[in-house]
């Protein structure tokens, strides 16, 4: 289908576009929401300025998985935005599959922000850093599965470079298994969140060998 051909009711890619912006920015503001706020006798209390200041500074040490997990959560759901309206751009019109591609996408990008609340809670429990790790892995996976059926649908625009688009789409599954591996890691060993600081290592090295090899 060219530019100039007609597009059918509810499927133009720019209104797709507005909504998906619209759910990733509530998205990556609820993550600041899931940070746990000290409690009153932390934050105030007794005790001179620098008790209060220490037990404050306590109370942030302990939870820094989950300042860690926000900030992880944060870029990663700012890289698929990102990648996603850059996708957007490079098509005519979005397909039936395209639409329901974007359905799993969706669900997880809402569910991030639990997930990272409950590495809050409990950040010694290995389920929660399990299912952090796991809610990553599925955002990946859904976002490879959206630009594959952009490319099986055959609706980009003349001008766009389709093979960078599967070099895009195979990075994204292997980073998405390598979060699957330190979902399974977080059960046998301790400190596995600081693993996801590699993540954007695993990207870059997979994402120039896939292009070196189209």
């Amino acid at each position: 289908m060219g530019e100039g051909d007609a597009v059918a009711p509810g499927m133009t890619h720019e209104r797709v576009a507005m909504f998906v912006d619209a759910v990733f920015a509530i998205a990556m503001t609820l993550l600041a929401v899931e940070i746990p706020r000290p409690p009153a006798n932390v934050a105030e209390g007794e005790g001179s300025r620098l008790a209060r200041a220490a037990r404050l500074w306590d109370f942030l040490g302990d939870n820094w998985s989950t300042w860690l997990a926000f900030v992880i959560a944060f870029l990663i759901l700012w890289g698929v935005w990102r990648e996603h309206h850059r996708t957007l751009d490079m098509v005519v019109r979005v397909s039936p599959r395209i639409m329901a591609r974007h359905v799993p996408l969706l669900i997880v990008v809402v569910l991030l922000p639990y997930a990272t609340g409950l590495i809050g809670e409990s950040a010694g429990n290995p389920l929660t850093v399990c299912l952090f790790a796991g809610a990553v892995a599925a955002l990946l996976f859904a976002q490879a599965a959206l630009l594959r059926a952009i490319l099986r649908d055959q609706v980009l625009r003349p001008d766009a470079d389709a093979a960078a688009m599967r070099v895009e789409a195979a990075t994204l599954m292997v980073v998405g298994a390598f979060w699957l591996l330190t979902a399974g890691l977080t059960w046998l060993v301790d400190g596995v969140p600081l693993l996801w600081v590699l993540s954007p290592v695993v990207g870059s090295v997979s994402g120039r060998r896939f292009a070196a090899r189209a």
